[in-house]
């Protein structure tokens, strides 16, 4: 991580399933989590479930900056206006972006006041691994499909029939190559993440095939027109169906309400400087630690949880797993929620809990 570069956005959507994550957690009233900030939508999304206080940390700035543009939305904007300046819906976004101006720090203010741009085309697309999906869109697809059957299939609200037609329109010998090789580490790594999120992959060689088993995988287990992920990937955009958790309208005032309950940090987990907690959300951070950083980290985020505190992640590539006394994993919920993940990316999820210490 230490050699990647964090001066723009990289993920301007949380690709990680909202729903599994929320259900895993359970978080309940009054309780104090930690969660790792990316675009900042699984943190926004916690609020649905009354928690205190959710420090929200990330290493790179620029994600906090993103994070904190959201924020201002809830803050002083309504539904229809926050769909609006984040790009789900157009409109005038600088004209809003005026507005909320004033609620974002110093720093943040600079970043977007030098990149504009990003507030002209909506925050929701500003992001690299958003930029790789618009490559994918518009010059994988026509190579083994076309854009209309792709819309079709995403679009597709019966999981019977979305296999069927999978079959039919898309499995080709064309789509499984150019599949593997672009959601391989060496296309993925240069156009959607960093090189050195791979530093510690042992089967980095696999990954293109692996992805592509997931993807398969996913589509058997998952309806995609209520899908946010695959929506996006697909048209580069959500569908009112298909909006992510934190952007629906029966779950925006809520957010609201409690919008002041985050607390953005600029550290990673062994800097971060906070109390007992309950929960944590941990995103897919482990991925890019070596074993021994891995095991500083899991003595760090032990003595983080309260007894019976539950913390849940995601492998993409790697494989990390806690060896310690401390947590034990929930096998057969985090099994049982992986098969509902709607976002196929990731080898698998875990839940751990952190032991009663009666």
């Amino acid at each position: 991580m230490s050699k990647a570069d964090f001066s723009f956005i990289r993920y301007s959507n949380c690709w990680e399933d909202t729903e599994i994550l929320l259900k895993a957690l359970d978080i309940q009233k009054g309780e104090v989590g930690i969660s790792v900030a990316s675009a900042g939508d699984n943190t926004l999304a916690m609020l649905t479930k009354d928690p205190s206080m959710i420090y929200a940390f990330d290493v790179n700035k620029t994600q906090l900056y993103c994070c904190e543009l959201k924020i201002a939305c809830f803050k002083y904007l309504c539904y229809k206006e926050t769909l609006t300046l984040l790009g789900v819906c157009g409109g005038k976004r600088l004209m809003l972006y005026k507005r909320v101006r004033c609620a974002l720090s110093e720093q943040a203010r600079r970043f977007f006041d030098k990149n504009i741009n990003l507030i002209e085309q909506g925050i929701i697309h500003a992001g690299k691994f958003e930029h790789y999906f618009d490559i994918f869109r518009n010059y994988m697809i026509p190579l083994f499909s076309t854009r209309e059957e792709f819309l079709q299939f995403a679009h597709i609200d019966n999981l019977h029939n979305q296999y069927e037609f999978y079959k039919k329109h898309i499995d080709n010998r064309r789509f499984n190559a150019i599949f593997r090789i672009y959601f391989g580490y060496k296309i993925m790594g240069r156009l959607g993440r960093d090189s050195s999120f791979y530093d510690y992959v042992s089967d980095k060689e696999k990954s293109g095939s692996d992805i592509r088993k997931r993807f398969e995988f996913g589509i058997k287990n998952t309806v995609n027109a209520f899908n946010p992920y695959i929506n996006y990937i697909v048209s580069g955009r959500y569908t009112p169906c298909s909006l992510p958790l934190y952007l629906r309208r029966e779950n925006y005032d809520i957010i609201r309400k409690r919008i002041d309950r985050i607390k953005l940090v600029n550290a990673d987990m062994l800097s971060l400087c906070v109390g007992k907690v309950d929960f944590a959300n941990l995103s897919d951070i482990f991925e890019y630690m070596n074993e021994a950083e891995f095991a500083e980290n899991t003595r760090k985020l032990t003595n983080l949880m309260n007894p019976n505190g539950r913390v849940a992640y995601w492998n993409m590539q790697n494989q990390r797993y806690p060896d310690t006394n401390e947590l034990y994993c929930d096998h057969e919920l985090s099994e049982s929620l992986f098969r509902q993940n709607n976002s196929w990316f990731y080898r698998d999820f875990l839940l751990y809990r952190r032991k009663d210490a009666t």
